[in-house]
């Protein structure tokens, strides 16, 4: 990018320099400045410290830390390099070490930065005005630390860095400030570079997304089983027909051993729940008779006991490497307790679904919610 300069004469590149060859240093320069100014890198925010190193066992400093107006803290890196050094992790590991800061603490921290700068403000009122608080709600502050880093520029390192802390749930933003000119006639060019500022509202609600879809997974794998229910996907196609499965009562899976060995897991008294993947559940059932392959397996049609290859069915052709153990189509013999047309099917966000055919079905919420819409009994 270039900056002009616009006379009545012309319009003139200003050329890029660095903070270094115009001598222009960190702390007492950038830092003074932009601490009187914050709202520059980062709009609402009130700045309660300079150089904040108040822990224990480490001399480490935070350029500066802040509160903003939602009542999270601000932790502020700055600097003059061209490739941002490792600000990234320096900001992660301080915003660490300040997440356990509560409202008395951060009161006395700014209160103790005041009298550094010989600013008779009351550090409480100033705080609780600048948070439109009448008192201190100690649920709401500090619930969170987001992290500012500004610097002359940010290598791939970082801002890959930086977009992956980001999409796992921090929130950190990158700051360019480039100088042009020279000392006496020295311009700089602001910009936020992460996010970026007309994605930002987008990026914000990925971010809530994704973290509800990592918290779904995690419940849906960290529940215990109840040693009764199974999630069953049934793929149709032209070995599998959801209208035969409902007639005659059974689930069934192909496409070789890999896949339908999950039905041996399957024995009599477990519960199934059946899903057509992109429609949605259609019927809940007990298992009556474990795994079998689909010659060994017979129904009854106008009172005969048949072989399921001789009934009238709406599948294509079940037959399908029959005879071969390992490639042939599978089946479980369940007798339902509830079932619908594919057209009625089921779904909602939320619910447990699996590329397995036949997997435990952990997750209480998913169990619950189809127990209720298809009006079964949890006990059943």
């Amino acid at each position: 990018m270039t900056i002009y300069r616009m006379t009545d004469q012309a319009i003139e590149a200003v050329g890029e320099t660095t903070f270094a060859s115009v001598s222009v240093s960190e702390r007492d320069d950038i830092q003074r400045l932009l601490k009187r100014q914050i709202e520059i890198i980062s709009p609402d925010t009130l700045v309660i410290a300079e150089e904040f190193s108040d822990w224990e066992d480490s001399k480490r400093r935070i350029d500066l830390l802040g509160i903003d107006t939602d009542a999270n803290l601000v932790v502020i890196e700055l600097k003059r390099t061209e490739d941002g050094g490792h600000m990234e992790l320096q900001a992660v590991r301080y915003a660490a070490m300040v997440s356990t800061l509560d409202f008395e603490r951060c009161v006395r921290i700014f209160a103790a930065y005041l009298a550094r700068e010989s600013d008779d403000r009351d550090a409480r009122a100033t705080i609780l005005k600048f948070l439109d608080w009448n008192a201190p709600d100690e649920d709401a502050f500090a619930q969170d630390v987001r992290m500012v880093l500004a610097s002359a520029e940010f290598s791939r390192e970082v801002t890959t860095a930086v977009i992956w802390l980001n999409d796992h749930g921090l929130d950190i933003r990158c700051v360019r400030i480039k100088p042009y000119g020279d000392k006496a006639n020295l311009l700089l060019d602001v910009q936020q570079v992460i996010p970026l500022p007309e994605a930002q509202d987008y990026q914000v609600r990925l971010k809530e997304k994704q973290q509800k879809e990592r918290t779904a997974r995690k419940e849906k794998q960290g529940e215990p089983w109840n040693a009764r229910d199974f999630y069953v996907s049934l793929g149709e196609g032209i070995d599998a027909n959801w209208d035969d499965c409902r007639t005659f009562g059974f689930i069934c899976g192909s496409g070789g051993k890999f896949y339908t060995r999950t039905l041996d897991h399957l024995a009599p008294g477990h519960r199934v729940f059946v899903n057509i993947p992109k429609r949605g559940f259609v019927g809940i059932g007990t298992v009556v008779e474990q795994n079998v392959m689909i010659d060994e397996f017979t129904v009854d049609h106008e009172g005969k006991t048949i072989p399921i290859l001789e009934a009238p069915l709406k599948a294509a052709d079940m037959s399908q490497n029959i005879g071969d153990r390992d490639l042939c189509s599978n089946i479980v013999r369940v007798e339902w307790l509830k079932v619908v047309s594919r057209d009625e099917a089921f779904w909602e966000t939320g619910l447990f679904a699996s590329q397995h055919i036949a997997c435990k079905l952990r997750h209480s919420h998913t169990i619950e919610r189809l127990c209720d819409h298809f009006g079964i009994s949890n006990e059943d």
